[in-house]
């Protein structure tokens, strides 16, 4: 079994390979070829695994813009001082092929949350779990878009797409168990599949 993190290795490159959200793909292609503008954005879903990270990432490398991640969830980078003392002067440097990208943006403190993308040259993503933990200031100066959980016929393609990247046989009906089981998260689908790979007897995966 490979020792690479399978939903890690296999995270799409290209707004191609992008599964599961049909009208933000459509949406974001004429940004990525240049005849649209970028702009700020909330990537906002009930649950994980749904593609807000991946996408982001899609984005600054077609792009080629620098992206700047940080996790708004630890307890060092949800205040206000750390986004008057990394955020404030990196989005205000004059550079505008710079993303910054906050995970779990929901978590910032409103105070900080008040702080943000005024005056910035660059761009941010956000994401978020619970849209309404997110300012109406702040949701007024992004577009928010609402990723929905992957459906079961997508996971079960994307799954099919990386095992047959790591030489994997596995049936169609282990993949959709795994699809069902973990529904509609496609990151811990990919996770349940490589944790399957690890088992070579056909009695050790019926347990499994």
């Amino acid at each position: 079994m490979s020792k690479n993190i399978w939903w890690e290795t296999h995270r799409p490159k290209t707004l191609s390979q992008f599964v599961g959200q049909d009208n933000l793909r459509k949406e974001f292609e004429p940004i990525l070829s240049g005849d649209s503008p970028m702009q700020n954005y909330i990537f906002s879903s009930r649950g994980a695994g749904t593609g807000k990270t991946t996408l982001a990432y899609i984005i600054s490398e077609t792009l080629g813009y620098q992206l700047h991640k940080f996790n708004a969830s630890a307890k060092k980078t949800r205040g206000i001082e750390f986004i008057e003392e990394y955020i404030i002067p990196l989005s205000r440097s004059g550079l505008n092929e710079v993303i910054i990208f906050l995970d779990e943006a929901d978590r910032i403190t409103p105070q900080a949350q008040d702080a943000l993308i005024e005056e910035s040259t660059c761009f941010f993503i956000l994401t978020c779990n619970d849209i309404n933990k997110v300012s109406p200031w702040l949701q007024s100066r992004c577009q928010v878009r609402t990723f929905d959980p992957i459906s079961t016929e997508d996971t079960i393609s994307r799954m099919a797409v990386v095992a047959s990247s790591e030489s994997f046989s596995v049936t169609h009906t282990e993949l959709s168990i795994i699809a069902k089981a973990h529904d509609g998260d496609l990151r811990n689908s990919l996770g349940a599949l490589q944790c399957l790979s690890a088992f070579e007897s056909p009695k050790d995966r019926e347990l499994f």
